[in-house]
C-alpha cells in the first residue's frame, strides 16, 4: 500500500460526528471489510423501514466535498470534483402501489431486486466504456465517468459516484445528466455539499475505480 495514496473526499464515523477527516485508501478498504459496518448494514436491512437508529451509526462519506479540518457544513465545503447519484426505489410510486395492493414485503422485494439489477447493469455500462475509450472520442456526451457503484444500506437503492462533467455547473446538473444516461430516477434532494452517503460492505460494491478515487499526492497537486 502506497502511503501517499489518498482521496480528496472526507468521511465521518457516524452522523453525529461533525469533524470530517480525509479518507485514505487504506482506511476506505478497512471500512469495506469492517465487521461493525457489516453488522449495522444487516440491522438496517432487518429493521427497514424503521432502521434509522442503525443507519445513523454507519460511517458516511461526503463524496462531493472536503472541509479542510472544519465542520461539515455547506459553508466550509471544498468541491472534490466528484458527486453522488442517490437512487432510492422505495420512494417510487410503484413501491407505494405495491405496498397498498400486495403488502410491504412484496414492495421491498421489488425494490431490492431492481436495485441489484441496476447496480450490476450500470457497472457493466461503465466497464464497456473502460474497455472502449476510443468510442467516447466521437461521442463525449455519453461519457459516464463513474468511479464507484454500490447498493445502499437499505438494499433498495443504489449510490453511483462519478466525476463531474465539465459542461455541468452544479451538482444538480451533474446528477440530472448522469440519471438521463443511466435511464433512472433519483433523489433530487441529495444535492447539498455536506451530504453524507453511508458505507456498505465490500460485496455490495459492483464497481470501484480506486485509481481515480484515490489519486497520488503528486497527481492531485498537478490538478490543483
Amino acid at each position: 500500500m502506497n502511503s501517499k495514496e489518498y482521496s480528496p473526499c472526507d468521511y465521518v464515523n457516524e452522523v453525529r460526528d461533525n469533524q470530517p477527516k480525509p479518507l485514505t485508501r487504506a482506511f476506505f478498504e478497512t471500512l469495506l471489510e469492517d465487521m461493525n459496518v457489516r453488522f449495522l448494514t444487516e440491522k438496517v436491512r432487518e429493521h427497514k423501514p424503521d432502521a434509522e437508529q442503525y443507519k445513523k451509526q454507519l460511517p458516511g462519506i461526503c463524496w462531493q466535498a472536503r472541509f479542510g479540518g472544519g465542520l461539515r457544513t455547506d459553508k466550509n465545503a471544498q468541491p472534490t470534483g466528484l458527486f453522488c447519484l442517490d437512487v432510492d426505489y422505495h420512494h417510487e410510486q410503484h413501491f407505494k402501489d405495491l405496498c397498498r395492493t400486495e403488502g410491504p414485503e412484496a414492495a421491498w422485494r421489488w425494490a431490492e431486486q431492481l436495485a441489484h439489477e441496476n447496480a450490476e447493469k450500470w457497472a457493466q455500462m461503465q466497464r464497456q466504456q473502460d474497455e472502449n475509450p476510443g468510442n467516447l472520442a466521437s461521442h463525449p456526451e455519453l461519457d459516464l465517468s463513474i468511479v464507484a457503484i454500490h447498493v445502499s444500506p437499505q438494499n433498495a437503492g443504489v449510490h453511483v459516484v462519478a466525476t463531474c462533467n465539465s459542461l455541468c455547473k452544479s451538482i444538480e446538473e451533474n446528477q440530472a445528466r448522469l440519471a438521463r444516461l443511466l435511464g433512472t430516477s433519483y433523489d433530487a434532494v441529495c444535492k447539498d455539499w455536506a451530504r453524507l452517503f453511508f458505507v456498505t460492505p465490500k460485496e455490495n460494491w459492483t464497481y470501484l475505480d480506486s485509481e481515480n478515487l484515490f489519486p497520488k499526492n503528486e497527481e492531485l497537486k498537478m490538478k490543483n
